[in-house]
């Protein structure tokens, strides 16, 4: 029997958990702020989003390239739920 450790989506689910991760570090969204909108489920929701994401690698290479990190806006499946965590006084 397969341990949990070896499934082969393991990988790939906390890749895109960490990568919104990142997101929300780099668009300086406090990551508790984000996880408290309608009452979590929001946050849930972008996770969903983004393990099922059809830009992930267009995302992958905004977050390693020199271009603002705000362009992810322009494509991100989840940018409606990351313009309303954005603090308006940054």
């Amino acid at each position: 029997m397969r341990s949990v450790e070896h499934w082969p989506q393991t990988e790939r689910v906390w890749r895109q958990f960490a990568r919104l991760d990142i997101v929300l570090e780099r668009l300086e969204i406090d990551p508790m702020l984000a996880a408290r909108k309608s009452g979590g489920t929001a946050m849930a929701k972008a996770r969903d989003v983004c393990l099922a994401c059809i830009v992930q690698r267009e995302c992958c290479q905004r977050l390693q390239g020199e271009q603002q990190v705000f362009t992810i806006l322009e494509f991100c499946p989840n940018a409606e739920f990351l313009n309303e965590c954005i603090q308006p006084d940054r």
